[in-house]
């Protein structure tokens, strides 16, 4: 499955399609499956968020 193209400024769309594409990955799993993908890929997100705070970077100035 393809990952969806993100827009330059993150808006109500873009949500949208992340959301879509979650659905349609989650098809099958189990809610305990959900939430340990939906953490692994926080962990990531987290972490850069982190690393750029840690930087002086705000998000979405980058």
């Amino acid at each position: 499955m393809e990952k969806p193209m993100l827009s330059e400024h993150f808006d109500v769309d873009d949500i949208r399609k992340i959301r879509e594409y979650n659905s349609l990955r989650h098809i099958g799993m189990t809610p305990d499956e959900i939430v340990e993908d939906i953490k692994k890929g926080a962990a990531g997100l987290l972490a850069e968020l982190r690393k750029d705070k840690s930087e002086g970077h705000c998000l979405g100035k980058r």
